[in-house]
């Protein structure tokens, strides 16, 4: 929509023209009084000039009044979320789970990894982070939003960890990843997702400071257990953390819980409405002064006074 930023300008201008317009024509003057009876009617240059300087004047008194083309537009952004994903790499995940038909086994390790990378492509503008654990925590990847690398690295778990360093310690792999909050995270919303098969014990003195640590820093515990046994103290741990425990007994429950984690930590979306106003003087300011310098550049050289 093109609307004038200064109407009452160009109606000024208008008015004050106006009797220049609609004067009488005064006669052309002459330098030598030979050239009168010959001249019959007014030249075809005198209206040529007079049309260049009128509509010269008109569109420069347009671009004074500003006229402005305004574009309505919405711009919506998502609330970045901080997701560590924490995958348990011991021995055990080489270990089989049946697929969702019960006839067949897979490998857990792959059931992780393959449903890890369909996770990181649905997270691409949040940041993402990877951890994973043995005997150790090692931090893969940090919180970032450059989710082209941390699948690679989900590509290539089984190389990530040599064989005796995959036992299990899950109180180190907590703790690491609170660290990692802790020194990297930005965003308001924080998610720790730990993947684990393994039964190690969690000191009850650390098991405090973990859950003091989760809820001062604000983190939501996803636990995703691949046929944990009911006593696991991770289960009770994520209980009184009041985080989320899956159990997971076959191998496609996996990606199923994975979006039910999506729908339970949806990014919130912030539409801000805006205008956006764009200049159109330029375009009849120009030719304005254009016509308007064609024009006197005539009567010069054709030695004619209007």
């Amino acid at each position: 929509m093109i609307h004038l930023a200064h109407p009452l300008l160009l109606l000024v201008g208008v008015i004050l023209l106006l009797p220049y317009l609609i004067r009488p024509r005064r006669a052309w003057q002459y330098s030598w009084l030979q050239l009168l009876p010959e001249q019959k009617k007014i030249s075809p240059v005198f209206f040529l000039i007079s049309g260049l300087t009128w509509v010269a004047l008109l569109l420069l008194l347009i671009a004074l009044a500003r006229p402005q083309t305004i574009l309505m537009h919405n711009d919506q952004r998502l609330e970045v979320r901080d997701i560590l994903l924490v995958l348990d790499l011991s021995l055990s995940m080489e270990g089989k789970i049946v697929t969702s038909q019960g006839k067949q086994k897979i490998r857990k390790l792959d059931v992780v990894q393959r449903a890890s990378l369909e996770f990181v492509q649905r997270h691409r503008h949040n940041r993402l982070g990877l951890l994973v654990f043995g005997d150790e925590p090692f931090g893969v990847w940090p919180l970032s939003t450059d989710s082209t690398m941390l699948q690679r690295y989900l590509q290539r778990l089984d190389n990530l960890l040599p064989s005796e360093l995959r036992g299990t310690n899950i109180e180190k792999a907590l703790l690491k990843s609170l660290d990692h909050f802790q020194d990297l995270g930005q965003a308001k919303t924080k998610s720790l997702l730990l993947l684990t098969d393994g039964l190690d014990q969690i000191d009850p003195l650390a098991a405090d400071r973990i859950l003091e640590r989760l809820r001062k820093q604000g983190i939501a515990l996803y636990v995703l257990g691949i046929d944990l046994r009911e006593n696991a103290s991770i289960m009770h741990l994520t209980h009184r953390a009041g985080g989320k425990y899956f159990n997971i007994t076959k191998a496609k429950q996996l990606d199923q819980v994975l979006k039910e984690i999506d729908q339970l930590e949806r990014s919130q979306v912030v539409i801000q409405q805006g205008t956006e106003t764009k200049e159109l003087y330029p375009l009849f300011a120009f030719p304005g002064l254009a016509f308007l310098l064609l024009s006197t550049t005539l009567k010069q050289m054709l030695i004619v006074e209007v």
